[in-house]
């Protein structure tokens, strides 16, 4: 669907996953909360859930809806208001195509089950806005890399986060994929990385580099004597929170993911906007880069549309554009 590119967002503690709790701030009448639930609960993905009724608590809010009758009389004029409204918060033009996909698949519901004579947030009636061709994540290059590894000791949370890093970019997994993976999707079928609940997919696999899994079960070898573990169960998670407080050995949020990213960006002295997101970004471009066929690349990235694999590559082939180089040179004179 599309928005669905920007269902993940950052949160600040590496903790276990939380349960998502709807926002006191704005009651529902029970009928509206019903068919807000049953809109959500109709979406595949765990993630698409969870995003879905944040954006669409978020716009009931902000055009003031409580009631059935409030719900079934939503104009075209109060859709665009909220699009504006986003634009006013900053928030990308992804963000907010995300946003009105959510708006729009509720009404489009209603519209089917004859609730509603029209779709107030459709698409002819509430435009989207240009996202660009261009991915606007940062990527790194094959030696920053390698000098965010170096920051990788043989300590436990070294040793996880080396694991967690090699993941992420030969593997070129979301962070939301890494969050739920488990070791039977490691260890099941021998060279083969199974993917489930992704965000496009219900269950895929993918070659799996043997440094990666070297790298897993060093980690969890360490892991399973901190624990006091005999070995490590098929239904376990493969990566873990260290948090000595309260969520050691529970499965590591996306939000803790990315700190864990930035944390080692921050150690190896690269200052530039470095996410999790830019390590999918980089095996993208040091794929193509090292001769890979676009469609291969496509298909280990689990992209349903070939334009987004290009998108991560744009600014390498913008690079390679020979235009400037066959120009003649000016004459320098001075007057």
């Amino acid at each position: 669907m599309k928005g669905q590119d920007d269902l993940e967002r950052a949160a600040s503690a590496e903790a276990a996953i939380p349960t998502p709790e709807a926002p006191a701030r704005h009651r529902l009448d029970p009928d509206v909360e019903s068919a807000l639930r049953d809109f959500v609960a109709a979406q595949r993905a765990p993630g698409t859930r969870a995003k879905y009724e944040e954006y669409l608590r978020d716009f009931l809010q902000a055009a003031d809806v409580r009631s059935v009758a409030e719900l079934v009389a939503v104009e075209p004029a109060q859709v665009v208001d909220y699009r504006n409204r986003l634009q006013d918060r900053s928030l990308s033009p992804s963000t907010i195509n995300g946003r009105l996909a959510a708006v729009r698949g509720m009404f489009g519901r209603l519209l089917k089950e004859r609730k509603i004579a029209g779709n107030p947030a459709d698409s002819q009636l509430v435009p989207g806005l240009q996202v660009s061709d261009v991915s606007r994540t940062e990527g790194l290059t094959v030696d920053e890399v390698n000098e965010i590894l170096a920051t990788c000791d043989g300590t436990l949370a070294g040793l996880r986060d080396r694991a967690l890093l090699m993941t992420l970019f030969y593997e070129g997994l979301r962070r939301s994929e890494a969050s739920k993976l488990r070791y039977r999707d490691v260890s099941t079928k021998r060279g083969l990385l199974e993917i489930r609940d992704a965000k496009n997919n219900p269950y895929a696999t993918i070659r799996l580099r043997p440094e990666v899994k070297s790298a897993i079960d060093d980690y969890l070898e360490v892991l399973n004597r901190e624990l006091e573990k005999r070995d490590t169960r098929p239904e376990d998670p493969v990566f873990v929170s260290l948090s000595r407080l309260r969520s050691f050995g529970k499965r590591l949020a996306p939000s803790s993911i990315n700190n864990v990213v930035k944390g080692r960006v921050r150690k190896a002295g690269i200052t530039r906007r470095i996410s999790a997101h830019s390590w999918r970004h980089t095996c993208t471009t040091a794929a193509l880069g090292a001769g890979a066929p676009l469609h291969q690349v496509q298909r280990h990235l689990r992209h349903k549309d070939v334009r987004t694999t290009l998108r991560y590559d744009r600014e390498r082939d913008v690079r390679k554009n020979p235009t400037l180089d066959v120009l003649p040179s000016l004459e320098n004179r001075s007057r």
